[in-house]
């Protein structure tokens, strides 16, 4: 395939047959309702938030960002990927565009799953801060420092996008590119294993004598930090069929050609499932978001 159309090889040959077609339109069918849901539910998520002052802590101001990074996937991310899964249909007829709209999707795709990473590392700082130390992140943690904090993370984030896609070249973009991921995936395990641990220090520090407002803090300050982990763990779950494509394609290249697809639209699944979590283990999210629908 890389002698087709200048397109990568590890996209694999898209064969021109009905199986290849049926595959397609069930796969436009899929990402078109993942899109929309992902889109409209993030945005809520963002809503409500804005709109109830008592729901307007740090930790939610990180997952507002988090959802805003979510609900960029379901507006532009899928929908130049509907579009490259359908162009890629004609390559073998035409090679117009081919590569300028896969650089468009891939580019978009980077930012905004670089974006949930950001999000998920500075979530797991702040719920190691939280659990670290309960008392003290309550009188320190702003919403002001929250809303600075995700600001400056994804201008970074934007800029660095932009320096691997079109400015760095092909080596030293690989080099980065492979060490930003091993930063990805190793920091938030890491600040979690450690919230967990200053947890158990806590429980064995004050055994009973803990206060009615410690053991109040601790409680909710675990309950979002299990969320967090659940919207961690789902981020990385879902990128892996698409990572373990390679060994599929060298084996059984028909196969990778139907299954690439589906593997990379298995990495848009979170954004749709995340408002889920939060409404389903938040209560007060839940409420807030009733009292909005019936004003």
């Amino acid at each position: 395939m890389a002698a087709i159309c200048g397109i990568k090889p590890w996209i694999g040959i898209h064969r021109n047959d009905t199986a290849a077609y049926l595959n397609d339109m069930i796969l436009v069918t899929v990402n078109v309702s993942l899109a929309i849901f992902a889109f409209l539910s993030n945005l809520f998520i963002i809503v409500t938030v804005i709109k109830t002052p008592s729901l307007q802590k740090p930790c939610n101001i990180l997952l507002s960002n988090l959802a805003f990074a979510d609900c960029l996937t379901g507006v532009i991310v899928q929908p130049m990927f509907i579009v490259w899964r359908l162009i890629l249909q004609r390559a073998r007829q035409s090679c117009l565009h081919q590569v300028l709209v896969f650089d468009m999707y891939y580019t978009l795709q980077l930012l905004t799953v670089g974006l949930s990473f950001v999000n998920v590392i500075i979530i797991s700082f702040d719920r190691h801060y939280a659990l670290d130390r309960p008392l003290v992140y309550i009188t320190r943690a702003t919403k002001k420092g929250a809303v600075k904090v995700t600001i400056f993370a994804n201008i970074i984030w934007l800029l660095l996008t932009i320096v691997l896609q079109f400015t760095l070249p092909p080596l030293p973009s690989f080099i980065l590119v492979n060490s930003v991921a091993v930063l990805f995936m190793i920091v938030p395990p890491v600040n979690y294993v450690r919230a967990l641990l200053a947890i158990r220090r806590h429980n064995a520090q004050l055994g009973d004598a803990v206060t009615l407002q410690m053991s109040i803090v601790l409680q909710r300050e675990k309950r979002v930090a299990l969320d967090m982990c659940i919207v961690a763990g789902l981020l990385f779950t879902s990128l892996s069929p698409g990572l373990s494509m390679s060994t599929v394609q060298k084996r059984y290249p028909r196969l990778h050609s139907i299954l690439l697809p589906w593997s990379l639209t298995m990495s848009f699944i979170p954004s749709a499932a995340n408002p889920l979590i939060y409404f389903v283990r938040n209560k007060n999210m839940r409420n807030a978001f009733k009292s909005i629908i019936n004003m």
